[in-house]
């Protein structure tokens, strides 16, 4: 399952799948407009090939908020059957955007398909679909020899978000004085000429900088943050989203687009400082010669090295989550019809701003809470599956969960790897992973988009643990 060898490939692709202007745009609870009014930052679709030998893995990021699990599977069967990656070698991550349109919008939020806009939802889903078909084949066709380097940069960008109001309640908002990770997870891929293909630029932060003042569909800091790095350092940059759980960029909750493009370039130049001085290539540097200028110039050569194998590898593995209670289905089913209808009356009478927020925020609480406990009936358990990518010196740890800054770093600490980036929003979007304590604490990643239990986030902390440590091995 994994290799070792000189025959090492990359390659990239990158695809549009940017909706058309007055597609739906719903969902901020806090809302007051349903459809969206310009574009700020295109959508896209990026992938990354590998190859080691002829085996071959897979790495996309889509600028969406997240995707269905059972949408993910079919996207990675359709690549798999355009380019004989086996699904299991393909990772699809969402950059977690929060001003794309939701995946499911008519049956969504209170919505339902007779609502202006909806029409346009087929196509756009069908968009991307074909982007990430297209930007996975690009980037098979674009694979060439090429080296690797890996390691940590560091960002301040990102504070915790569970803010405690004066009364007591927590909310999103950020704030210093509790736990975070400024860890930037970097890779570079260069050609055998040392041109930059491709970087990879992991990092925990939710790309709610722009909210629900925000009338825009934007990639947010995440498309900044790519444009930024592709300018200083060249190739095509995939942006893997980290530990966002409980992470909140220093300043946000805007309207101002602006200010979601400065977020994203501090992020990329924070990226760039650290990519540009790491080097693929193996070499020693030598003094050479005294050549007489106005002053005496002492010189040096770079001789090249023999490269270092580089090792590629996959694996997985499955881990029953444990679940918690929910209301019974029928209050829960209840209280989202109701909000719904609710909703649509007070549209279909012109209700004002203030009369909307209301309703929106509630029928989007009502419909996260139904969705998770659907997720979950009757089940105690929930498998989920947690993939680690083997690139060199450095390990992708990836789940479609929600994960905590706290677990993150766990992980990193135990990991053998020289550079391990853990990220979430991948292969699917199942909800929120809080650690035992902040079960206790309650709170919006608590209370309403999680479906495990308090016990949960030790479960899949150690199954990771375990995961990246066994393929070190292997």
């Amino acid at each position: 399952m994994m290799k070792e060898t000189t025959l090492f490939k990359c390659g990239v692709g990158r695809a549009d799948m940017t909706p058309p202007v007055g597609i739906p745009h719903i969902l901020w609870g806090a809302r007051t407009i349903d459809l969206s009014q310009s574009i700020h930052l295109p959508l896209r679709a990026t992938a990354l090939c590998l190859e080691n030998d002829g085996d071959r893995v897979l790495v996309c990021d889509l600028d969406v908020t997240g995707l269905p699990t059972d949408v993910c599977d079919e996207m990675r069967a359709s690549i798999e059957r355009e380019t004989q990656i086996p699904a299991a070698k393909i990772s699809i991550g969402a950059t977690h955007t929060h001003s794309a349109p939701v995946w499911n919008a008519e049956t969504t939020n209170g919505s339902s398909p007779d609502m202006p806009g909806m029409e346009l939802m087929p196509a756009w889903r069908e968009k991307c679909r074909q982007a990430v078909l297209d930007a996975a084949r690009m980037a098979v066709h674009d694979l060439r020899p090429a080296r690797v380097a890996s390691g940590y940069g560091k960002s301040e960008v990102t504070v915790n978000r569970r803010f405690v109001t004066p009364e007591g309640r927590i909310v999103v908002s950020p704030h210093s004085g509790s736990i975070r990770d400024t860890t930037l997870s970097l890779l570079r891929f260069d050609d055998l000429d040392g041109n930059t293909i491709a970087s990879v630029v992991g990092y925990g932060t939710h790309p709610i900088v722009l909210a629900h003042q925000n009338t825009a569909i934007s990639s947010e800091f995440p498309g900044a943050l790519k444009e930024g790095v592709e300018k200083l350092i060249g190739g095509t940059c995939l942006f893997l989203q980290g530990c966002a759980g409980d992470q909140i960029p220093y300043e946000a909750l805007s309207g101002d687009v602006r200010l979601a493009e400065r977020i994203g370039n501090r992020i990329a130049a924070d990226a760039a400082t650290t990519l540009a001085v790491m080097s693929p290539m193996n070499y020693r540097m030598e003094f050479s010669e005294v050549v007489e200028s106005g002053a005496p110039l002492g010189l040096h050569k770079r001789t090249v090295l023999a490269d270092n194998p580089t090792t590629l590898g996959v694996a997985s593995a499955v881990v029953e989550l444990p679940v918690k209670a929910f209301e019974p289905m029928e209050i829960l089913e209840e209280r989202a019809a109701s909000t719904k209808k609710e909703l649509h009356a007070l549209k279909a009478k012109g209700a004002d701003h203030a009369t909307l927020a209301d309703i929106h925020f509630r029928a989007r609480r009502a419909d996260i809470i139904l969705g998770m406990a659907k997720r979950v009936q009757g089940v105690s358990t929930v498998p989920i599956e947690i993939r680690a990518l083997r690139v060199g010196d450095a390990v992708l740890v990836t789940a479609p969960m929600e994960i905590f800054s706290a677990t993150g770093l766990a992980i990193r600490e135990a990991s053998p790897f020289p550079m391990t980036f853990v990220g979430g929003y991948s292969n699917g979007t199942e909800g929120y992973l809080p650690p035992a304590d902040v079960h206790a604490e309650g709170g919006y990643e608590v209370d309403i988009a999680c479906y495990v239990s308090e016990g949960a986030e030790a479960v899949f902390r150690k199954a990771a643990i375990d995961l990246v440590r066994s393929l070190h091995a292997a």
